[in-house]
């Protein structure tokens, strides 16, 4: 036996469904709008201090012509007790020395990855831009109106905590919470900023195959003035998809005695 409704009970029924369907559509479609305002940053890059090397990888002009180009190799603006701290490790030529011998580098974090021999790829969404590099390290940038974690559940890590938004085809990123115990480059040991220390980039396309980062940093703590630096990246053509690499896969740069050592094949 049938059980009879009302019309407006039959009404009721279609409509819920076809309300969530319709709310699901219009939100796609928003979705795919705010995708097509997006800039077209496919392909793989490259830091262009790192762009002329040779077949065994290694930087051709040696890492002194890396330094030449490297925006990270600058001098920081540091306030007079950090600049007489640093001056002052700069000095300590054993610990260079030791530093150059036994470290071995698998991650560089922020920002040291941007001027890293690792190439990268950003996936770019309207929720999220995703810095992808072959070291292989994530570092995610929300775009979705987010802010950063509150102090209970934001910490250090070697990428930080970086939030943007766009301001038409330029990508406004802020980073805080980056681990103040690492170098801001691998090969600068001693080149540090405080736990303070904060980081606003502007990332835009200036060419068909060239991005320019301009970077800001911000330190109470350890500057005396914001520091402003440009990091410059050009897109890789021999490449056509990321080669995620182990460090510690088949190594034959063991550690042993203190000093950085090459095993034979």
């Amino acid at each position: 036996m049938f059980r009879r409704f009302s019309k407006s009970v039959l009404v009721a029924i279609c409509l819920l469904p076809c309300a969530e369907v319709a709310e699901a559509d219009s939100a796609a479609r928003q979705r795919a709008e705010n995708f097509a305002t997006l800039p077209d940053w496919t392909g793989l890059w490259e830091s262009e201090a790192w762009s002329d090397i040779t077949v065994g990888g290694r930087p051709a002009g040696g890492m002194a012509a890396v330094r030449a180009k490297s925006a990270l190799a600058a001098h920081p603006p540091y306030n007079a007790v950090w600049e007489a701290r640093y001056a002052e490790a700069l000095k300590d030529t054993a610990a260079l020395a030791a530093a150059a011998e036994t470290t071995k580098i698998c991650k560089f974090g922020f920002p040291g990855a941007l001027e890293s021999p690792s190439v990268f790829e950003m996936l770019v969404t309207p929720e999220q831009t995703a810095f992808i590099f072959t070291t292989p390290e994530v570092r995610h940038v929300y775009t979705d109106g987010r802010a950063h974690p509150g102090p209970d559940s934001l910490w250090p890590t070697l990428m930080g905590h970086s939030i943007g938004h766009w301001e038409g085809h330029t990508l406004v990123i802020e980073t805080v919470a980056r681990d103040s115990a690492a170098p801001l480059r691998f090969s600068s040991p001693f080149l540090k900023l405080s736990e303070q220390a904060r980081y606003t980039e502007r990332i835009r396309l200036v060419g068909p195959d060239s991005l320019v980062n301009e970077m800001t940093i911000e330190d109470p703590v350890a500057l005396a003035r914001p520091w402003h630096l440009v990091l410059r990246h050009r897109r890789v053509k021999n490449l056509d998809r990321i080669l995620p690499y182990d460090c510690a896969e088949n190594d034959r740069n063991p550690v042993i005695d203190g000093q950085l050592t090459i095993s034979p094949p």
